[in-house]
């Protein structure tokens, strides 16, 4: 009938930070909406075998989404006295 719904592979590599061999998420627990603890083990399970937690948080924003951005232009477009609000009108034609 349908398509089964796989989840798209993850290409983010993860390294044993103690022998820095290849390690794998076992599970991931998110702690808020933009972090997540990853829990991992070292494929080295002969000389290594160690189980750690990565947090995995976004830092901080390059571009904003354009709803962000037009709503910061309109805010700082109406501080602006009448006078400059008029030259800008004449400059982008609004």
């Amino acid at each position: 009938m349908g398509r089964s719904h796989r989840r798209a592979k993850s290409f983010m590599r993860i390294n044993c930070p103690h022998c820095g061999g290849k390690a794998a998420i076992t599970s991931r627990h998110p702690q808020t909406k933009t972090a997540v603890n990853l829990y991992c083990h070292c494929r080295n399970v002969a000389s290594c075998g160690a189980t750690f937690v990565y947090c995995l948080a976004l830092s901080h924003t390059i571009n904003p989404p354009v709803n962000v951005t037009a709503q910061l232009a309109a805010t700082i477009i109406r501080a602006l006295p009448a006078e400059e609000r008029a030259k800008l009108r004449g400059m982008v034609d609004l």
